[in-house]
């Protein structure tokens, strides 16, 4: 008998009006500053990281889809590379005891912190929040090579500048047949040239880049166990503007 999956739980943080356009202000007007690539996301998060949950949710959509079918089972080692805040920790809810060990890696300081109050607040004595590099093998307080039975990267791929070496350091991590699961936003040969160039530029200027490359070396380098590609809205944008998000599953050999 197939060991059972951990439990899932919904995760929708409440929001308001106001909140929102906090968040939209720091978005949409961002002032990025720093000679380090830690300084620029820091610089960029700092003022919008407690409301941070709040209004991605509700435009990042792969999270919950996979989240959901993410394997985890009773005594898993999951590290969240770019793991921000650590939301995706709430998808289990009560059910994170279950897991030997979560570590959440993120190398933003005040996303981080906000991951620290989250799992103090929590109890969840099996998590620990490493303030890094995910594509720094070396890094202090990461399992140990070929440990770790699942490892995430959501909707931080698009923002590390080497994301070679963050899969290659998530490859390190994972046991053979270890998962790897990721999501991001994406550009899609379904969309018009246009439209792929639209939202290339749309996110450069937060310095997200959107690369179409990074689904086809996932499926080269982690055999496919799920994927999926949809099209995703915005808080307060009009309908009409969407852009591709995907998730992916694949399998350490």
């Amino acid at each position: 008998m197939a060991p059972q999956q951990i439990p899932r739980v919904k995760y929708a943080p409440a929001h308001s009006l106001s909140t929102d356009l906090q968040v939209v202000k720091a978005m949409w007007f961002p002032s990025i500053k720093g000679d380090t690539h830690q300084d620029q996301l820091e610089s960029f998060y700092a003022s919008q990281a407690h409301l941070y949950d709040s209004y991605r949710c509700r435009m990042l959509h792969g999270r919950e889809p996979m989240m959901d079918v993410m394997p985890a089972k009773k005594g898993d080692v999951w590290v969240d590379l770019g793991g921000g805040t650590g939301s995706n920790l709430e998808f289990f809810g009560p059910h994170l005891k279950e897991f030997s060990k979560v570590v959440v890696v993120d190398l933003t300081p005040s996303l981080a912190k906000v991951a620290e109050e989250r799992v103090a607040k929590s109890g969840w004595s099996n998590v620990s929040v490493v303030l890094g590099d995910a594509t720094d093998p070396q890094l202090p307080g990461l399992p140990a090579a070929g440990t770790c039975d699942v490892v995430s990267i959501s909707y931080a791929l698009t923002m590390i500048p080497d994301w070679k070496a963050a899969l290659a350091n998530a490859r390190r991590l994972l046991k053979p047949g270890g998962h790897l699961c990721i999501c991001d936003f994406t550009v899609h040969a379904s969309q018009w040239p246009v439209s792929r160039y639209f939202w290339k530029r749309l996110f450069a200027s937060d310095h997200v880049m959107l690369n179409e490359e990074h689904i086809s070396y996932l499926k080269a380098q982690f055999p496919e166990v799920k994927h999926m590609v949809r099209y995703g809205t915005f808080p307060y944008v009009p309908a009409v503007f969407k852009c591709p998000y995907y998730f992916y599953i694949g399998k350490s050999e």
